[in-house]
């Protein structure tokens, strides 16, 4: 059996979805660690609360582009039988 590009498609898209969502759950559980009782992130360093802003913007970001991405991957699959 030959596997064609919408299956190539959906299978990389069912792969990076837990990828997305655990990209999620890791930039809510480092802010989680980093909060006070009063609720207010802490930082050691200016440094740190640069690079942390930086890597978490940037993996928020990049989970969501991915989830768009794997979601078109699913549509094309399911767009496959109807076209």
């Amino acid at each position: 059996m030959v596997m064609g590009d919408a299956e190539i498609a959906l299978m990389l898209s069912l792969l990076a979805i837990p990828v997305a969502i655990w990209l999620q759950i890791w930039v809510r559980s480092r802010k989680a660690q980093r909060r006070n009782e009063l609720g207010e992130e802490e930082f050691d360093t200016t440094g740190r609360a640069f690079v942390s802003i930086i890597t978490e913007g940037t993996a928020v970001v990049g989970g969501l582009i991915v989830i768009i991405i794997a979601a078109g991957g699913v549509m094309k699959y399911i767009l496959k039988f109807y076209m």
